[in-house]
């Protein structure tokens, strides 16, 4: 059931809500609909995270997505699951193949058993680089058959996620703005010292971001008009430089070598239409990259 009101008061409905994942977004999601008045329960893998939740949430669970029995019994009651996991990065292939899967898909075939109305944060990179064309990315494209983990679990978790007509998944690039957050001339310097210098992006995908506020706002709109679907989120005005204009630019302002780009994971090269979740009213808030 949607909610009836962005503010829940005496007389209108207070909602009950399950968020997998207490990371940033999943915090910021947690808080602003606590603020609402709503119920909502959050989850951790790690019990030494539980009482610093406590202040934050209504209910803490300690569990892992892909447990579809404590998935079925935290979401008792509740009136949406939203899956805001993500993967940590991996270097071997092997187990950032078992990782994405864990994460990724098990959770959300967990949430999808357990409550059919289940919102999942998907990427991007479910459309690889887009394949031929000029024409703006909507969410009716082809989305990629690469084996590449990300690409291949986001796609298969959309899947699971989708399979109910009450299902909505949003596509999300690159997210910024959290407190605490890594700045993006941290992250490239982490390239260099840990990485070798080597990083699996695609130097020609255009680097979309978006505030990490804004995908909270457009959770909240999607749960709060009731909307389902797949729907790209972010900035419909602006196309972004490429990965390898970005990090060019930042590595020779700070007389770092260049990044060497290994074209592992695909994200698109050309424009993402965010008009359907336009269509339905919302706008980002924030407008600035903070590429730093």
């Amino acid at each position: 059931p949607p909610a009836r009101s962005g503010r829940a008061g005496p007389a209108e409905v207070r909602l009950r809500f399950l968020v997998i994942g207490t990371g940033f977004i999943g915090r910021s999601l947690i808080s602003t609909w606590r603020k609402q008045g709503h119920e909502v329960v959050g989850t951790t893998t790690t019990p030494g995270k539980v009482e610093s939740l406590r202040s934050l949430c209504s209910e803490v669970k300690v569990l892992r997505g892909s447990d579809r029995q404590a998935v079925a019994e935290a979401a008792k009651g509740a009136d949406a699951i939203v899956v805001t996991v993500t993967p940590p990065a991996e270097r071997d292939p092997d187990k950032r193949e078992l990782t994405y899967r864990d994460v990724l898909l098990d959770t959300c075939q967990s949430a999808a058993a357990a409550l059919p109305r289940t919102v999942f944060l998907s990427a991007f990179s479910v459309y690889g680089d887009g394949g031929e064309g000029s024409e703006p990315i909507s969410e009716d494209s082809a989305l990629s058959d690469a084996d590449e983990p990300s690409t291949k679990y986001y796609r298969r978790s959309e899947e699971a996620v989708l399979a109910n007509p009450a299902g909505a998944a949003l596509r999300l690039p690159d997210i910024y703005g959290a407190e605490g957050d890594m700045s993006f001339a941290d992250r490239i310097r982490m390239g260099i010292e840990h990485m070798g210098g080597r990083v699996p992006f695609s130097p020609d995908a255009l680097l979309y971001r978006i505030h990490h506020q804004d995908v909270v706002g457009a959770v909240d709109h999607i749960v709060r008009n009731n909307l389902t679907g797949a729907f790209n989120i972010c900035r419909q005005d602006l196309l972004p430089p490429t990965n390898k204009q970005v990090f060019d630019q930042i590595c020779d302002a700070r007389q770092w070598p260049r990044l060497a780009f290994l074209d592992a994971i695909r994200a698109p090269t050309r424009a993402i239409s965010a008009a359907r979740i336009g269509s339905a009213g919302w706008r980002t808030a924030h407008t600035d990259y903070h590429f730093g």
